[in-house]
């Protein structure tokens, strides 16, 4: 217990410092996503209804969880911040108990890059949805992990697996799909200890159950209402207006407002509802055949690009302070080439330019960790390593080409790992140099 406490009171001061130091009036300062998580919350918590639009485009969860922390601290931004810190610290002690499981040997330095995760300390000083969420998704590891390991108790760790991951699903519906494809490493884990046919079925299905209760009655009343089985409207509109322009640009030699431009003149030719789920699915339809124009391989390399350049992202990009630096858009320019080019050219965009090229001295560490990190942990544990891979893949295809170093936080426990196992070598050769050199 002492050292638990121990070791979330070394998580705490980092994130507890980075939220003063961002000053006293913060309302001010929210943008994007944030100021509409905040605008709603607090209508939410006014008048006890959200906002239909809203409601349609994201999970409820999200809402429930700021309306209850707008509740606790009296609408105050920081203190609700402050609670935010707490969680995340309790992210990092979650991740380390994970560790403890899959990689004793790498535990403290898996804790240690989570700890002073510049991603994980920033997001969790802005109200965005992806701290808490990664709350439950840690638990639904760490009980996955004790399923895979562990003889007794199987039933209560499944259930618990199935309703962390339910609740993540019910923050952010990225997992939704995860639910379902969580089925073929947990028949996997059952035959390999060799649980009959019948007990099979059982827990496939308590699992399933246990996940799919937190989403129920938003499901069902999206099958019922909008014969629809998606849990937001959201995916047309982030294929129409992301995806597709962000591989448009890259293509076709234009910008994204040209790209965007492309999409809306294939949109009036469509008649648009009142139902946004039919909304969404029209919206899809239009994405893919504007994509359709873009060869398969042209798609997949943009697909890859984008994963790539989201892992070696400098994350310290996302802090606000930075981002008001006078700087170009790169969904504007959509060419990491031509938007360094245009970093370097113009004198105003220099201090930006400062903080990008002393940020990235950590991208050469990130991407050495994933050159290195999948092969030194297949040597260590091939179980763990194809776990990590399909972890990875499924949300670098879910990101797509739409770049964001935010994009990566559901991947940051095997991102640790990575760079864990990766420093433990570096630190292993070069001692061993070090000893060769001596004598």
């Amino acid at each position: 217990m002492r050292a638990t406490l121990c070791l979330f009171f070394l998580a705490l001061p980092a994130r507890i410092s980075f939220i003063f130091f961002q000053g006293s009036d913060l309302e001010q300062y929210l943008v994007e996503d944030e100021l509409m998580y905040w605008k709603n919350s607090l209508s939410f918590l006014n008048t006890g209804e959200l906002n239909k639009d809203i409601l349609y485009e994201r999970m409820p969860g999200i809402f429930v969880y700021y309306k209850i922390l707008l509740g606790l601290t009296s609408k105050n931004l920081q203190s609700l911040l402050l609670v935010q810190a707490i969680i995340d610290s309790f992210n990092c002690l979650m991740i380390f108990r994970i560790a403890s499981l899959i990689a004793p040997k790498q535990k403290f330095y898996i804790y240690g890059f989570a700890t002073l995760s510049p991603l994980m300390i920033i997001l969790s000083a802005q109200m965005l949805s992806e701290t808490v969420f990664l709350f439950f998704f840690n638990f639904f590891l760490y009980f996955s992990v004790k399923a895979s390991l562990k003889k007794n108790r199987l039933f209560f760790y499944i259930i618990l697996s199935g309703l962390s991951l339910g609740i993540a699903t019910s923050l952010r519906s990225v997992t939704f799909p995860l639910i379902f494809l969580s089925l073929i490493p947990l028949i996997i884990i059952f035959i390999h200890k060799k649980i009959i046919k019948l007990n099979l079925f059982i827990f496939l299905g308590t699992f399933l159950f246990s996940a799919l209760l937190p989403i129920s009655v938003r499901l069902i009343n999206n099958i019922k209402i909008h014969n629809s089985y998606s849990l937001t409207s959201q995916t047309g509109i982030h294929l129409a207006y992301w995806v597709t322009p962000a591989i448009l640009s890259e293509w076709k030699n234009i910008n994204r407002s040209d790209a965007i431009k492309i999409i809306n003149k294939e949109k009036n030719k469509h008649l648009f509802t009142k139902d946004p789920y039919k909304n969404d699915q029209i919206l899809r339809s239009i994405s893919f055949k504007v994509l359709a124009e873009v060869s398969l391989s042209k798609v997949i390399y943009s697909w890859g690009k984008g994963a790539f350049l989201n892992i070696i992202a400098p994350s310290v990009l996302l802090d606000k302070k930075i981002r008001s630096l006078p700087h170009p858009s790169y969904y504007e320019i959509a060419d990491p080439l031509k938007w360094i080019t245009e970093l370097v050219s113009k004198k105003k965009y220099h201090n930006y330019l400062m903080i990008v090229l002393l940020a990235s001295i950590t991208s050469v560490f990130s991407i050495l960790s994933f050159i290195m990190g999948p092969i030194l942990l297949y040597k260590q544990n091939k179980y763990i390593s194809y776990l990590c891979l399909l972890y990875v893949s499924y949300f670098m295809i879910i990101t797509g080409p739409v770049l964001s170093p935010k994009y990566i936080f559901p991947i940051l426990p095997c991102v640790f790992l990575y760079q864990a196992v990766t420093i433990i070598k570096i630190k292993d050769t070069f001692y061993y140099w070090y000893k060769k050199f001596k004598k």
